[in-house]
């Protein structure tokens, strides 16, 4: 079955051209819809969106097929990490990126460009497969929220397949880690800075000392922990009495997890008894690590797909987290796909056709794989 390049390109600019940052997808929502339903998939729409400050919740549709054959899902997310409004995509030696004023948004458009062409695809073709699950999920960049709470008494997959990960199309991500969330609340002691510092007790100061002790950076082949908010302050001559720190874990490892938040609890304790500050630690579980191996159905049919493509498939760990980590969390066994993205989240972000094409290919055979 050949695909047709020029009809999945166009899809893709289509796609990328409807502005969708995290908490507002209404527009891409509505076309997919409409897309979807010409395609003669009916498709529901959940009220998650509300539960994370949203204006659209997830699309859930089924293309009917053999009623012997396995239920899979197929899903993508439909936000992008930040706006792009007014993006202008290049098509430029085979490669789709923009004039570096935007993201291009790929991640996660390449994956749900490749459902939708496959959908296609099958309806020109006699290829046998069951019921096929589409799902796009809404809130994926902000943590995983249309996949948290969807709800899973609603699908039949027995497994299934997210086209979300950037890099090659080759690459089955077969392990993900525990992200936790950190936020460390200071309350020092305002003082006047020119006239009589020596009375306050600055946050700011108590933070920085905070920091400065934990583990911060890639710790080792598993496990990371980063700051990425510090808020605090009002003016040059007052000494801050207020300080918010923000922060994460991740950790494919329990137990390594759990040591590293260990240690933030402790540090936390230490510093507010020496500078005699009030310190509020609160840690939330953003979700949980999944690991797979090539004994899973799920990865064995995803691998046997990649060979009849012509690609050697490579199972990964992933350091991020992905919509994969809810499904699995979920009881549903599920990996994420290389996608062909490069440098999402980026202003350099692109997309060869070829992988664009790839992916699509990849997510026919696996279907075709299903139905045998």
């Amino acid at each position: 079955m050949e695909i047709n390049k020029e009809r999945i390109v166009n899809q893709f600019l289509k796609l990328v051209k409807i502005n969708s940052p995290s908490r507002n997808e209404r527009e891409l929502a509505d076309y997919l819809k409409r897309k979807l339903g010409e395609l003669g998939i009916t498709v529901k729409e959940d009220n998650v969106g509300g539960k994370f400050n949203g204006n659209t919740g997830n699309l859930i549709g089924t293309y009917s097929g053999e009623e012997n054959l396995p239920t899979i899902f197929l899903a993508a997310h439909m936000d992008i990490v930040r706006s792009a409004k007014g993006i202008n995509p290049i098509v430029e030696e085979g490669i789709i990126k923009t004039d570096g004023s935007t993201i291009l948004g790929g991640d996660d458009k390449a994956g749900i460009t490749a459902i939708l062409e496959t959908i296609q695809l099958l309806k020109e073709s006699e290829i046998k497969h069951g019921n096929l699950e589409i799902i796009f999920t809404a809130g994926e960049e902000i943590g995983l929220f249309g996949a948290k709470y969807l709800d899973e008494n609603t699908l039949e997959a027995e497994f299934g397949f997210v086209l979300d990960s950037g890099g090659p199309v080759d690459k089955i991500i077969v392990s993900a880690p525990t992200e936790k969330d950190f936020d460390i609340e200071i309350t020092g002691k305002a003082a006047h800075a020119g006239v009589e510092p020596e009375k306050g007790i600055s946050a700011i100061e108590v933070g920085c000392d905070i920091i400065t002790q934990l583990k911060l950076g890639k710790i080792d082949e598993e496990t990371t922990a980063n700051i990425g908010v510090i808020e605090g302050g009002e003016a040059t001559n007052i000494v801050a009495d207020k300080l918010s720190i923000k922060g994460e874990a991740r950790s494919r490892d329990e137990e390594k997890l759990e040591q590293i938040i260990t240690e933030i609890q402790d540090i936390c304790s230490k510093k507010e008894e020496e500078w005699e500050a009030k310190i509020e630690l609160n840690i939330t579980k953003a979700y949980s690590n999944f690991k797979l191996t090539k004994e899973d159905e799920v990865v064995k049919v995803a691998m046997q797909s990649l060979k009849d493509i012509g690609l050697d498939p490579k199972l990964r760990p992933r350091g991020g987290g992905s919509d994969a980590n809810i499904f699995n969390e979920k009881g549903i066994p599920t990996v994420n796909l290389g996608i062909g993205v490069k440098n999402d989240h980026t202003t350099k972000e692109q997309i060869a056709i070829e992988d664009l094409v790839k992916c699509t290919n990849l997510v026919v055979k696996i279907i075709e794989n299903v139905g045998k």
